[in-house]
């Protein structure tokens, strides 16, 4: 008796379940078709030897002339008719490994739909622009694939916008008021498919690297222009947040040499 621990869709788990069940309730191990010529029988760990077979179990027994009653097999040879007993017999002996394999892929192929759906939804709460139906499927009875071939349509649409793309302006955010943004910036020439976080200066421009800036005369392209777009953009929050650390001092210590002196030195 094998264990069940598979899942299965929930439209066809009870009746997937119930086959789960009577495929491990049979005899486990092997199943075997003995051909003696004048009958068939199926068992469990078959061993032939030389004045017959021995096995663990026998499952069933085909007898040499099965009832049939269908007009069509009226006329049917002994040799066909034997023929279909041997065939009978071989499916009945590889349903002990057949069914367990196919009941494990309906599994598999269940829990890679489950994966799917749920990245496809993801995808979509991100790509799908606002006021336009999404497709992605909520229901199981959707359509995997058309959802599917939607998604890589925005996706190739987006990257095509994308290509268009220069740079990316990060707002560099802090508690005093003042305005100042970062620029992560692709890179010029042999250098596009590379970017570069930079001050966004149209003259003496400079690139953060290694912790600081520097222009990017000095620095070289190459070292400039060193990162992914997706690594670059995750870089350009980081150093705007450092900028707006930066500005607050500059601007509170501005604050501070322009208020008036009291008496004595205090404010």
């Amino acid at each position: 008796m094998t264990e069940n621990s598979r899942t299965y869709p929930a439209r066809h788990a009870a009746y997937l379940t119930e086959v789960d069940a009577r495929q491990a309730a049979a005899t486990d191990g092997d199943w075997g078709v003995y051909d003696q010529g004048t009958m068939v029988e199926v068992v469990a760990g078959l061993q032939e030897t030389d004045t017959g077979y021995r096995c663990r179990r026998q499952i069933a027994r085909l007898d040499e002339e099965p009832i049939d009653n269908i007009d069509d097999h009226d006329d049917w040879t002994e040799e066909q008719d034997y023929a279909q007993l041997l065939s009978d017999g071989t499916f009945m002996a590889h349903s002990r490994t057949d069914v367990p394999r196919l009941l494990d892929i309906v599994a598999e192929q269940h829990q890679r739909a489950e994966t799917a759906e749920q990245t496809l939804d993801a995808v979509g709460e991100v790509i799908a622009p606002a006021g336009q139906p999404r497709r992605v499927p909520t229901d199981p009875d959707a359509p995997l694939a058309e959802s599917i071939a939607w998604l890589a349509d925005r996706a190739e649409e987006l990257d095509a916008r994308l290509q268009l793309v220069r740079e990316f302006r990060i707002p560099v955010k802090n508690r005093l008021g003042g305005y100042a943004e970062v620029t992560v910036e692709r890179g010029p020439g042999p250098y596009d498919d590379r970017w570069a976080i930079t001050d966004g200066a149209f003259t003496g421009k400079r690139a953060w690297h290694d912790g600081d800036w520097h222009y990017i005369s000095d620095l070289g392209a190459a070292a400039a222009y060193a990162h992914t777009m997706d690594a670059a953009l995750t870089l350009g929050e980081e150093v705007a947040g450092l900028e707006g650390i930066r500005l607050d001092k500059e601007i509170e210590a501005l604050q501070n040499s322009q208020s008036p002196q009291r008496p004595g030195g205090e404010q």
